[in-house]
């Protein structure tokens, strides 16, 4: 068995740099939403987990605690469904290079 060339090596780096960087570009554009309450609060994130956007339903407006805890659930909820978006995005550009391991844990997706 030969020693692996360092060139070649060297390029498949760049290569997986280059596609994580794609990847990171695509993440911006993923969305999932999330609600809670039966729908009386939406939310919208990315799949880098920023939030876009909150709709509350205005009928729930007036008790100002059910409405805290139904934007934090909705939150989660949505963050929830995106890590695994991102995931999927993720192990398409990975292709088995980091073999098994949950490696979206180093990018604190799904933690």
């Amino acid at each position: 068995m030969g020693m692996p060339n360092l060139n070649d090596m060297m390029k498949q780096l760049k290569q997986a740099g280059e596609k994580m960087q794609d990847v990171q570009k695509q993440l911006e554009k993923i969305t999932a939403e999330g609600d809670a309450g039966g729908g009386m609060v939406r939310v919208v994130v990315n799949g880098k987990q920023r939030v876009l956007s909150v709709t509350i339903d205005p009928e729930i407006v007036d008790d100002v605690e059910m409405v805290q805890d139904l934007v934090v659930a909705a939150v989660n909820s949505a963050l929830e469904n995106v890590t695994g978006l991102a995931q999927e995005e993720m192990s398409k550009v990975a292709g088995g290079m980091m073999g098994n391991q949950d490696f979206l844990k180093n990018f604190n997706f799904g933690q």
